[in-house]
């Protein structure tokens, strides 16, 4: 008789290795599936990333150069502005009064109490002018308003009382320039103040730039280069000599202190160029303080 199979021999459900379903991916919190994949941001990433961020850069670069090149420009403009105003203002203050009219011709002068008065005819206004033959103020002052005062005096409308101070002296090289060119336009004053524009050309040239000397200067002007400038404006010869000679200069040390106390009592100090009207200072930085005074 045939035998049956044994059980051992068969397989069994239990002992056949079975395949296992595939994992399901593990879910994140909030119910969505886990990517396997690498993580992305919002940042970018790679060779185009560092690019965008290099442009975003160079934006706000150019952004802020383009701010301060117009900052620049504003300020540049600014400063143009301001010193444009400058000049133009500096320009109109120091505008040379009756510009073109040159020397006096006509105005004639007399000295009393070691006062040389210019004028022609009886003016209506006296206006006293308080000099120092050394100052640079009263060269530029000289400068500016010289020929104007010449036309106004040759027109009869003002009377001009020089007043000569000493108090530079010591500036000098010589130690006695101040008093020593006031010596000088006193001889003409009183030896050839008869002659039209005379007394007033000499005093312009002493105070013309190139001829009148520097404060601290190694040198000065000697008497017979005084006498020689005379001579070049038109002074006769005869007064030539008592320039040369220094004649005048015992006066004019006394005029000189007779000037100051006159301007300190007027003033409260001692300084040219100062000029006064009915003994009160007039405000010669005003451009057209003679314009106005002379109406």
């Amino acid at each position: 008789m045939a035998k049956r199979p044994s059980n051992k021999s068969r397989p069994t459900a239990a002992t056949t290795p079975a395949s296992k379903p595939a994992a399901k991916p593990a879910a994140n919190p909030g119910g969505r599936p886990a990517t396997s994949g690498p993580r992305t941001t919002g940042r970018p990433t790679g060779k185009s990333g560092r690019q965008s961020v290099a442009a975003a850069r160079s934006a706000t670069s150019a952004n802020s150069n383009r701010t301060q090149m117009i900052i620049g420009g504003v300020a540049v403009v600014l400063i143009a502005a301001v010193v444009i105003v400058g000049l133009v203002i500096n320009k109109k203050n120091s505008a040379v009064q009756g510009d073109g009219y040159g020397d006096a011709k006509a105005s004639t002068a007399t000295v009393a109490a070691g006062v040389i008065s210019v004028a022609k005819g009886n003016p209506p206004i006296t206006i006293e002018v308080f000099e120092d033959g050394l100052c640079p103020i009263c060269g530029g002052f000289e400068k500016q308003y010289g020929q104007q005062i010449a036309q106004y005096a040759d027109e009869g409308k003002i009377k001009v009382n020089l007043h000569m101070l000493n108090f530079l002296n010591e500036r000098s090289a010589s130690k006695d320039y101040s008093t020593r060119a006031s010596a000088a336009l006193l001889a003409v004053a009183t030896e050839a103040g008869d002659q039209p524009g005379l007394v007033l050309k000499f005093h312009s040239a002493l105070f013309a730039e190139g001829t009148q000397p520097v404060e601290g200067a190694a040198a000065d002007l000697t008497n017979a280069q005084l006498a020689d400038l005379a001579v070049k404006t038109g002074v006769p010869e005869s007064v030539k000599a008592s320039i040369a000679a220094g004649k005048y200069v015992a006066a004019a040390t006394a005029n000189a202190q007779t000037a100051t106390a006159a301007v300190q009592a007027a003033t409260g100090g001692v300084q040219t160029p100062t000029v006064l009207r009915d003994g009160k200072p007039l405000a010669t930085n005003n451009v057209k303080w003679l314009t106005e005074l002379v109406g």
